[in-house]
């Protein structure tokens, strides 16, 4: 009826009009498999979506505030004060506690600044609400990451140390360097801003298959924990709303690249030159949240690393990306990855002067650079670390044909 009335209005409440994703379509040739095509492409389509969302999310605030409260007095009824405390970060990340070679992961990921207080678990949409409003991954794996749930069995570790070394030697007989990187879990860094919940094990899967890669692996592994937690108590290096470091957390874990490689390394801060929007609300979208109602509040430091050096071709958006630099290293750098790889594209691209940076999903169409890159990375974030591996035995197939 608002239709034929009043377009001009229907226009500017419908869903046709305010939402700026690609629609979902109809697979038809997969309709009798699943409807779930058919149900996308409804739900996309039905007027007055957002208006909907809109107001579903004002009584839900107004509902949940209420629960907050009572459920916060129940939890805190309920909830083991009487527990011994963890020791505590005192600053930038150092803690009380003495660092044993080998178990360095094992102290960052559990001596963290922890906020006693009880607060409930709250997941919408695969998104998990935390402490002051900092939004989390609960599903893709980050969620059983945190909680210490899908460890890895002591089979499954000596495969994944046994690739690595596998890469290593075809890499060293064809005079290459190899490095395998993994980017941590937003939850691993910020888990003061997480919600109360029960902790399966505390030694977990990246903390076990780290101090394997250390004890057995040929190459260097790297997992920048110790640097994304220093660096956070005094700056912030992962996006408020988004699951990825943002451009400083991303130069921070090419630091401990760099560390790894022997490269110089520079103080990431010392690159600092303001703020700016951090423009990153990919967990908002994830629960359905259209961009007029999010609350542009989270901001990130800008960071003009090296201005001095010239790069070619660098485009951050696309999934193969060559760039050329007059940087100081000349040793040519093919880095396969995952999403994380972005915020590392700047820096790598400015110190050497040929990189090839390839989504781990478009490795076919760089093979050649591969085959002549002076230096391999292989990344992935710690909730895809099996993404990792079979990147690695991609290129191990690639060397072998």
């Amino acid at each position: 009826m608002l239709r034929l009335f009043s377009e001009e209005s229907y226009n500017a409440l419908s869903v046709v009009e305010t939402e700026k994703r690609q629609m979902q379509e109809i697979e038809w040739s997969n309709l009798i498999n699943t409807g779930e095509s058919l149900s996308g492409f409804i739900d996309d389509r039905i007027p007055f979506r957002y208006t909907l969302i809109s107001a579903y999310k004002s009584i839900n605030n107004v509902i949940d505030g209420q629960y907050q409260k009572v459920a916060t007095a129940v939890g805190q009824m309920l909830y083991s004060a009487g527990a011994e405390k963890k020791d505590k970060i005192v600053e930038r990340g150092q803690t009380n506690k003495p660092i044993v070679p080998g178990e360095e992961v094992q102290v960052a990921t559990e001596d963290i600044i922890d906020d006693d207080a009880f607060y409930p678990l709250r997941v919408n949409q695969d998104v998990i609400v935390g402490r002051f409003g900092w939004l989390f991954l609960y599903g893709e794996n980050e969620y059983e990451c945190y909680v210490g749930s899908n460890i890895l069995s002591e089979d499954e570790m000596q495969h994944y140390v046994n690739l690595v070394n596998q890469l290593q030697s075809i890499c060293a007989a064809r005079g290459k360097e190899l490095y395998v990187l993994i980017a941590p879990n937003k939850s691993s860094v910020y888990p003061k801003y997480m919600p109360t919940v029960e902790k399966v094990d505390d030694w977990r899967r990246i903390s076990r298959l780290y101090e394997k890669m250390q004890n057995e692996a040929k190459a260097p592994f790297i997992y920048p924990i110790i640097e994304e937690l220093e660096a956070s108590g005094t700056y912030q290096v992962y996006y408020k709303y988004d699951s990825h470091w943002n451009h400083l957390g991303g130069l921070y874990g090419t630091n401990a690249l760099y560390a790894a490689m022997g490269v110089e390394q520079t103080d990431p801060a010392s690159w600092i030159v303001g703020t700016q929007d951090a423009d990153k609300y990919e967990l908002y979208t994830y629960m359905g949240i259209p961009d007029s109602m999010v609350t542009h509040d989270d901001a990130e430091y800008t960071v003009d690393y090296r201005p001095d050096v010239t790069v070619n071709g660098l485009n951050v958006e696309k999934m193969i990306c060559r760039t050329t630099s007059n940087g100081a290293n000349e040793k040519k750098l093919c880095l396969i990855g995952d999403s994380f790889r972005v915020n590392m594209m700047p820096y790598i691209s400015k110190d050497f002067t040929n990189c090839t940076f390839v989504h781990r999903d478009y490795m076919k169409e760089v093979s050649s650079d591969i085959k002549n890159a002076d230096i391999i990375v292989i990344e992935a974030v710690e909730r895809y670390d099996y993404e990792g591996f079979k990147t690695i035995q991609k290129v191990i197939n690639l060397f072998s044909n």
